[in-house]
């Protein structure tokens, strides 16, 4: 969902036109079940101005808003994302564009969403002031993403890719600073709550074998380099080598919290300004 023009300076730049293909893999293996009750609830009343997703990536958001949004649009810099959104929802507007420059008027949209791709804005605060300004009056944005890992997140990813925990620590923005950002930006009620929870336990041979383990399955890897990504490959093969000598299997362990953090434009709705 980002290009280098795009990337915070901590980041590392993932090319998703090379991923695009093999980026859904994701939506196969959790099933998000918490994310689709908040977003739905969230984007319930969302007329006549409709719903705009930044960092839309292969639409799998914009497919599942379509019944219930009169208006549905997407940004996204990635070219090849974007044409896989569009398949996945025809009756969306999909534009190539960066979130610090949306190119729509004021007061365009009743609410903003951004799904697990703020840690890809290369200028967090212009991001969300400019989703403050295409929000009309009484309109929301949400921010759905993850708190910088602590030492005690356990997901195989940092467990087998040494660069990735602090990769992840140094792009997430806390709850705290998003909060922050959004009332510099005039936006009002801001507040943060839990909007999904991942569980799960995935044996190796089959992550390895299906592209799981993957550079296209999520950024973390993706931002890694080759060599990088090779010896995390390797790390997981070694391991799954000792617990079959020992007659057991490995498990890939994922406990990962999503969190939401929305802001709401000042006024009634439906009123322009």
């Amino acid at each position: 969902m980002t290009s280098p023009e795009c990337m915070s300076n901590s980041d590392r730049a993932t090319d998703y036109d090379t991923v695009a293909d093999g980026y859904d893999c994701r939506y196969a293996l959790h099933a998000y079940a918490g994310m689709e009750r908040q977003l739905a609830r969230f984007v319930d009343g969302a007329r006549p101005g409709g719903v705009l997703e930044i960092g839309c990536g292969t639409g799998h958001w914009l497919a599942l808003l379509a019944a219930g949004a009169p208006r549905i649009a997407g940004i996204d810099p990635s070219a090849r994302m974007l044409a896989r959104a569009k398949a996945a929802a025809p009756s969306a507007v999909v534009i190539r564009a960066a979130a610090e420059r949306l190119p729509w008027r004021d007061a365009a949209f009743d609410r903003v969403i951004c799904i697990n791709a703020a840690h890809h804005f290369g200028d967090r605060r212009r991001a969300i002031a400019e989703s403050g300004r295409v929000l009309r009056p009484g309109g929301g944005v949400l921010i759905a993403g993850r708190e910088p890992p602590s030492d005690e997140e356990r997901w195989w990813v940092y467990e087998y890719f040494e660069e990735t925990r602090a990769i992840d620590r140094a792009r997430y923005a806390t709850a705290e600073a998003l909060r922050r950002e959004m009332t510099e930006a005039g936006l009002v009620r801001c507040e943060t709550f839990e909007m999904d929870r991942i569980d799960a336990a995935i044996p190796a041979a089959g992550a390895l074998a299906s592209g799981v383990v993957d550079r296209r399955y999520t950024s973390q890897l993706s931002a890694l380099s080759d060599e990088s990504f090779a010896r995390g490959v390797e790390r997981i093969r070694a391991a799954a080598a000792a617990a079959r000598a020992r007659s057991e299997e490995l498990m890939l362990h994922a406990h990962i919290r999503y969190e939401a953090t929305v802001g709401w434009r000042p006024g009634p709705p439906g009123v322009t300004p």
